[in-house]
């Protein structure tokens, strides 16, 4: 029996986003864009608020909601569509993420109980009871606000109810406690947040409109410069004129991707002159988002990238990435599923500020690419979200080390590769991420000698090509299976069902493989010579990749086998 497996690549043209600070800029441009950002801001929460509070269920009625907010806040059409696309976003992401925060929570909520119930059998000194009580009753307080919020996040996944706060939670809750946030009074706080409410506004393009945006078009200058020309909203213009330009504006990074757009759009509005039917492959959608932080303002400029002609070739072999808590595991495989090379790159985020995660994930990322230029082997990640690979780590490591790889590290990782690739013609494909460590351990670290994440990196790589998943010939005996600790446990495989798919199998072996690893930990021995300098490398390296050529594998000449195929 087969199992469809979707097999996901970067074939979508990716948006990138470039920012530059506007520098010297006089008041008179600094209060325009202040008082754009208030009214296009206003009009976004207001808008919020309508649509939440009334049923928008035709195309009639919301161009009605349309017409009245363009006419009462004295704004133009395109700054009513702009709004309403970043606030649609905001919306959907606030949906999409709720069975996520439904799922998380309701972990919380029964790891909480497990901890009172522990706490409530524990016994304890009578001078420590009292101190032992208030640990209880602390953790009970924490129970119930997770249960409150639990039943809210459920109740708003029946409802369709959206909650979003403009201006941040973090600074609305400030209030409730002035002093320990640095404010001295209210008023200063009520000054802070209606600044964060109002701080920013976006001018979303189209292909088809003048310089690709209508609401902001850029002109580029002799000195190589942009100068931005800003449609100002009907309200505004008795005050700051229809349109306000700001000059010298200079993008240390993707000033030649933004060019190319702005020739591109050019070439367009000549070719509608000319009435050619070449008019739609031509014109690049630009969007504006201007933000304005403690000094300044900043505008940030996306656009798609140009399309580069991908080099990679997957039937020569692939690269399987498996992404750590504190590091990357990489193998390099042959046109036969062979590993041929492995590579150990850090990436331990844990405690690092935002700058320095985003560095740390780039200089993997140059890694991973530039070993695919150089190999023409595509690149081979898994499909599969935050929660997911949380819980993977909480199975094979401890609670500590799976808080080492957050969120924010493990996305912006796919977004980074993702995006590199695409500029350097490296295609990177996601696969399902299904029982890759249970077949790693099991299958080929020691066949490899690999450790268990290059072992898992290695079935990633194969699983691409759809090599085949079945178990070891000798799945009737006893087989050596490392046990992450540097030793290797005893495990008697379960028999296979070749009615059923090879998962099935490796479902079983999964649930058999927790038990016996977990008993072998408790009684692991020191670690051998050659994964004591592995191990010893990795936790004393600064920056520097650890690579290893695997002369000495055994050759696996495997044809397609019953594995998941891709769709």
């Amino acid at each position: 029996m087969s199992k469809k497996t979707t097999i996901k690549t970067s074939e979508e043209v990716p948006i990138s986003t470039y920012q530059t600070r506007l520098r010297d800029l006089p008041l008179d441009l600094s209060g325009a864009l202040d008082d754009c950002a208030d009214l296009l801001s206003q009009v976004e929460r207001k808008l919020f608020v309508k649509t939440q509070t009334q049923k928008v269920g035709t195309k009639k009625v919301f161009n009605k909601i349309k017409s009245f907010f363009v006419s009462f806040f004295g704004i133009l059409s395109r700054h009513f569509n702009s709004i309403n696309l970043t606030l649609k976003g905001k919306v959907d992401s606030y949906r999409s993420n709720l069975d996520r925060h439904i799922k998380e929570n309701q972990e919380r909520v029964d790891s909480a109980r497990k901890t009172i119930e522990k706490l409530s059998k524990k016994t304890v000194e009578p001078n420590q009871r009292q101190k032992h009580l208030n640990k209880i009753h602390q953790k009970k307080r924490r129970l119930a606000r997770l249960e409150k919020r639990l039943e809210q996040l459920k109740s708003d996944k029946a409802t369709g109810r959206v909650r979003i706060c403009f201006g941040s939670k973090k600074l609305f809750n400030a209030q409730f406690d002035l002093k320990a946030n640095g404010y001295k009074s209210f008023e200063q706080w009520k000054s802070d947040w209606q600044k964060a409410r109002s701080n920013q506004f976006i001018l979303v393009g189209s292909k088809d409109e003048t310089a690709g945006n209508q609401l902001c078009t850029a002109k580029r200058q002799k000195d190589g410069t942009l100068t931005l020309r800003v449609r100002m909203p009907d309200g505004l213009v008795p005050k700051h004129g229809k349109y306000v330009s700001i000059p010298g504006v200079k993008f240390e990074y993707g000033q030649e991707v933004i060019e190319a757009a702005l020739n591109d759009n050019e070439a367009r509005r000549v070719l509608k002159s000319l009435k050619s039917y070449e008019t739609k492959h031509y014109g690049q959608a630009i969007t504006y988002r201007f933000l304005r932080d403690k000094k300044g303002w900043r505008v940030f400029v996306s656009t798609a990238i140009p399309q580069i002609p991908i080099k990679t070739i997957k039937h020569i072999g692939t690269i399987g990435i498996d992404l750590n808590a504190n590091h990357i595991a990489l193998v390099e495989t042959d046109r036969f599923g062979n590993a041929i090379e492995t590579e150990t790159i850090p990436f331990n985020t844990y405690g690092k500020s935002k700058g320095q995660t985003e560095a740390l994930i780039g200089e993997a990322v140059k890694i991973i690419v530039e070993r695919s230029e150089k190999t023409l082997k595509p690149v081979v990640i898994e499909d599969l979200d935050f929660s997911q690979k949380k819980s993977i780590l909480k199975e094979n490591r401890s609670n500590k080390n799976a808080r080492m790889l957050s969120s924010f590290a493990y996305n912006k990782f796919k977004q980074f590769i993702e995006a590199r690739a695409f500029k350097h013609g490296v295609r990177v494909y996601k696969v399902n991420p299904a029982f890759t460590s249970v077949i790693g351990r099991v299958k080929f670290a020691s066949r490899y000698g690999l450790t268990v994440h290059h072992a898992a990196a290695l079935v990633i790589a194969r699983r691409l090509c759809r090599f085949s998943e079945r178990a070891p010939s000798s799945c009737q005996d006893e087989i050596l299976i490392p046990n992450n600790k540097g030793g290797h446990v005893t495990f008697s495989l379960p028999a296979r069902n070749r009615k059923k798919h090879v998962w099935s199998f490796w479902r079983r072996v999964s649930r058999k493989l927790k038990s016996v690893v977990h008993v072998a930990q408790v009684r692991a021995t020191e670690l051998t010579a050659r994964s004591s300098q592995t191990q010893g490398s990795l936790a004393g390296m600064e920056g520097q990749p650890l690579s290893r050529t695997l002369t000495g594998a055994i050759p696996a000449h495997e044809t397609l086998g019953n594995t998941a195929r891709p769709t």
